[in-house]
């Protein structure tokens, strides 16, 4: 069964350790990566055609494998066979990470709902996995009915769009909700840190925020507690962050 950890304990690599002209993001370098440098890690779960839970984070095939057509409609073998910015590594099912990572360093896994996804189904099948995997491990989506499918005992999150972008309204309503929904964290856009403080402060439930990538972003970060989700800076910077 995954284990409950404290979000503020970690760094978290967005979609692994990678870099614009190497390792590819949502692959098991970068993921590797991630574990040789103390890191936690962010990635996009997608089902396959046939129902695989995969690594993957964009709808469509096109912008990381240069293929053409909608993720969802290929079975995990096929997938497989992409290769990941044309490189060596392939498009990886999410057994191939757990076969692997390390069970003392946590996973955010964010469940992408769109298309044909049944949010429902689709949570219920990456809570199955995780509640028979025994590390550190969270489940998150910006889809409240995934995030509500997810079994008892699995530390859940709720992604809220960013308020710059939805309203403040949407997400002062929205972060309401879901905490009244009983969930673990919230996750937000860095912008948002301020807001979601505010909104958690009563409950002392924890924050995580994406994407950061500059050092100055994690500097004004620092007053809100929030746990980091960064990409494309030093990972030293991001463990001094959450250096006691």
């Amino acid at each position: 069964m995954a284990r409950p950890f404290a979000l503020k304990d970690f760094a978290y690599a967005h979609r692994g350790l990678w870099t614009k002209d190497g390792l590819p993001e949502n692959s098991l370098g970068s993921f590797s990566a991630a574990a040789d440098a103390g890191l936690g890690i962010e990635l996009d779960l997608r089902p396959s055609a046939d129902g695989e839970v995969m690594v993957f984070h964009d709808p469509l095939l096109q912008r990381m494998t240069g293929a053409e057509g909608q993720f969802e409609n290929f079975p995990a073998s096929t997938l497989k066979t992409h290769r990941l910015n044309g490189g060596d590594e392939p498009v990886p099912s999410f057994d191939d990470l757990l076969s692997f990572w390390p069970q003392d360093l946590p996973v955010l896994a964010e469940m992408k709902i769109d298309g044909s996804t049944d949010p429902m189904a689709f949570a219920q099948t990456v809570g199955a996995r995780l509640m028979d995997w025994p590390g550190l491990a969270a489940a998150m989506s910006f889809s409240d009915i995934a995030v509500r499918a997810l079994p008892d005992g699995l530390m859940r999150g709720q992604l809220i769009g960013p308020s710059n972008q939805f309203g403040d309204a949407y997400f002062d309503s929205f972060a309401r909700r879901a905490m009244a929904d009983g969930i673990d964290y919230l996750a937000v856009h860095y912008t948002d840190a301020a807001r979601a403080a505010a909104a958690t402060a009563d409950r002392g439930m924890p924050v995580v925020v994406w994407t950061v990538r500059t050092e100055a972003d994690l500097a004004a970060l620092k007053p809100y507690g929030a746990a980091i989700i960064f990409e494309h800076f030093s990972p030293a910077l991001a463990l001094d962050a959450i250096a006691p």
